[in-house]
């Protein structure tokens, strides 16, 4: 028996508690597990691995991060694919259809263009509801560093659509708040 299988088989029940941290569907949690054992292994194959644990429980994280980042963009794009299958009566006008789906794909550039740890947390918070206790949790984050993170993202995605945006639906906007402000 390699190294890396009698490790694994000694770390696979903490492998699966650690990476609840970053999933929360017990499927994809024993994906990832049977992925780690197999990128792990391979890797041994190729090379002497020093600190066997060490590896399995970084790939599993590298593995479980990549994992969020498929869904969420699984998730922006079954927004875009809801958006475009809208059908005509739904919508205001075309005029205001446009201007949706331009400011929705402001947005989905906006969190892309996140810094990872940011854009991680945002979506976290933002896509899959996560509290900040669970979020600081999973990312091994204080709750101070998830708030600033969650801030940042918020005002970039803010700032990002805002600039964006057509002269004419921030004139929209602007009369919106003039009104609500009189």
């Amino acid at each position: 028996m390699s190294i890396i299988s009698r490790v694994f088989i000694e770390n696979s029940s903490f492998l699966k508690a650690f990476l609840t941290r970053f999933l929360k569907c017990e499927q994809d949690i024993e994906d990832v597990v049977q992925e780690v054992y197999l990128k792990a292994r391979n890797a041994e194959n190729n090379t002497e691995i020093q600190q066997p644990k060490a590896f399995l429980f970084s790939v599993a994280k590298n593995l479980a991060l990549n994992e969020l980042n498929r869904k969420s963009r699984q998730m922006t794009a079954y927004i875009d694919d809801c958006i475009s299958e809208l059908p005509a009566e739904y919508s205001v006008s075309i005029e205001s259809e446009i201007e949706a789906k331009q400011s929705l794909n402001a947005y989905c550039q906006a969190i892309d263009s996140l810094p990872d740890k940011c854009k991680k947390v945002y979506l976290l918070r933002k896509v899959h509801g996560l509290s900040r206790n669970e979020i600081a949790e999973r990312m091994d984050l204080s709750v101070s560093s998830v708030q600033k993170y969650l801030k940042q993202g918020i005002e970039h995605c803010s700032e990002h659509v805002t600039r964006s945006e057509s002269p004419k639906m921030t004139v929209k906007r602007e009369s919106h708040l003039l009104k609500k402000k009189a």
